[in-house]
């Protein structure tokens, strides 16, 4: 068994954008951990004209 990538998350991710027509993401805004994260995908769906819902509860923190 092989264990999952970021490029393997990534393009998952973007095939999920690919079949949605809104993007709802909890994120807080900052730049991606690593390539496939939250900001990678928002900014891929961003690109792709898909529209986006950016949801961060008030008073959370990271």
């Amino acid at each position: 068994m092989t264990g999952s990538t970021s490029k393997a998350h990534q393009a998952g991710s973007e095939l999920l954008v690919d079949r949605c027509d809104l993007l709802i993401a909890i994120w807080d805004g900052s730049p991606a951990r690593g390539y496939g994260g939250t900001a990678d995908v928002v900014h891929y769906a961003r690109r792709s004209s898909t529209p986006v819902t950016i949801l961060w509860p008030e008073g959370a923190t990271r």
